[in-house]
């Protein structure tokens, strides 16, 4: 006669079955959050409490830079005067070129190349950064057979390399106003 579990009453079979299941997902997690993994660009907090930004009518940073700013806990103002922070988009780039080629004579990849050029402004309009080029770049290989999947393969890409740059000016903007607000000396000792 095989063994019977006895469970309360209030307790089903199968509730136990699934929690056993999500046991190793959750001990994983457990790890992960020990070993101090996170995610890129979460849990950055911006040491300011507001922005502005001043940036081209059509730029394609503006947008992420805004969101960007926005999760790490700074709101964003209308005038140069109201804000902490006043990030100046002086400059964008958006290149592709062909690095290599088939036997044929066709591109075999393309290199894509996302930068910009900001400064950073304090609430009185002095410069706290001068100005600086971020630039990332990504190398695609090209099927000549899935032509739709090499379009969405390259706007993905770019949508990378421009979060990157974001994540890149959000840490340089948080350096520049911790160094300006740190006394001379504090690290000392």
């Amino acid at each position: 006669m095989p063994a019977r579990r006895i469970l309360p009453p209030s307790i089903d079979a199968n509730d136990i079955d699934d929690t056993m299941r999500r046991v190793p997902a959750l001990v994983l997690l457990l790890i992960l959050a020990g070993c101090g993994f996170h995610l890129r660009g979460v849990g950055v907090e911006a040491p300011f409490q507001s922005f502005h930004l001043e940036a081209p009518q059509h730029s394609q940073f503006a947008w992420e830079l805004r969101q960007t700013f926005r999760i790490a806990g700074a709101s964003e103002v209308t005038s140069m005067a109201d804000a902490d922070v006043t990030l100046e988009i002086l400059d964008e780039r958006d290149l592709q070129r062909a690095v290599s080629t088939t036997g044929n004579a066709r591109v075999a990849e393309y290199e894509i190349e996302q930068g910009l050029l900001y400064r950073l402004r304090d609430g009185t309009g002095e410069i706290i950064s001068e100005p600086d080029w971020l630039s990332r770049t990504r190398v695609f290989r090209v099927d000549r057979d899935n032509l739709v999947s090499n379009s969405e393969e390259q706007s993905l890409i770019q949508r990378e390399l421009r979060t990157d740059l974001c994540q890149s000016v959000l840490r340089m903007a948080s350096a520049a106003v911790k160094n300006r607000t740190t006394p001379a000396g504090a690290d000392a000792g």
